[in-house]
């Protein structure tokens, strides 16, 4: 499947307002109806996270680099990398994209993209995050995927100033719960305030500075699970976008 393919089907599947929800388990719900009405237009947390054109001021060579933590109560801390690579530039701004997310055992094995205008990490960490929460829940993956989904249409945004290079740049935060008033929360009672928090600026190479994620563990101040993913280095020939 090309890039642009894998994009479609991605977005299809993450913001298609016709697709029918599941309960956790994974039984589905009743099927849409045929008649629909056309897809409302995005809103900015949509646009940022899954319809971006992030990497234009990234060059052919340019190797963002993003580290990677998590710990949490009964978790022993755990650091790592992301790395996307550049390999190529077309005349008509698409990018070839190579992936190394994450490693050993913890790797996920994300295909080459050609032809890409976006930054796909986002949806990467996403697709990562509901397998996670799959796992761990015992429940159906589309059902978070779904909850997620539904969160970016009326997940807040509000811009903010990052830290960067020394400097301050600004930027745009994108903060949901998406499982918050979930009426099959019960099912997943430990993971029904996870809150996630999205940094962009087009002044990071790739746009993307931060996501991070947060577990509240019930009767401690110490989080159940807190995960971190930051824009940490650029090609020294790649200057901070301005």
């Amino acid at each position: 499947m090309s890039a642009s393919a894998t994009r479609t089907a991605l977005l299809a599947v993450l913001l298609a307002t016709g697709a029918a929800a599941a309960a956790p388990d994974g039984t589905p719900a009743a099927a849409p109806q045929a008649d629909q009405e056309p897809a409302p237009k995005l809103t900015q947390a949509q646009q940022l996270v899954f319809a971006n054109d992030l990497m234009q001021k990234v060059p052919a060579g340019s190797v963002p680099e993003y580290r990677f933590t998590r710990h949490g109560k009964d978790l022993p801390d755990y650091q790592d990398r992301v790395i996307v690579t550049v390999t190529r530039v077309a005349d008509d701004g698409k990018r070839d994209l190579q992936f190394d997310f994450l490693s050993g055992g913890h790797h996920l094995d994300f295909q080459p993209a050609t032809a890409y205008r976006g930054n796909p990490v986002p949806i990467q960490f996403l697709e990562r995050d509901i397998k996670e929460l799959a796992a761990a829940t015992e429940g159906a993956s589309g059902y978070f995927r779904n909850r997620l989904r539904a969160a970016f249409a009326k997940a807040q945004s509000e811009p903010v100033k990052i830290p960067l290079g020394g400097q301050e740049v600004p930027g745009v935060r994108i903060t949901l719960k998406p499982f918050a008033g979930d009426p099959n929360s019960a099912r997943f009672k430990d993971y029904a305030d996870k809150g996630y928090e999205f940094l962009f600026s087009e002044q990071v190479p790739g746009g993307l500075y931060q996501i991070s994620t947060r577990v509240p563990s019930a009767g401690s101040d110490a989080p159940l699970i807190e995960e971190q993913l930051t824009f940490h280095h650029r090609n020294p020939d790649t200057p901070i976008a301005h």
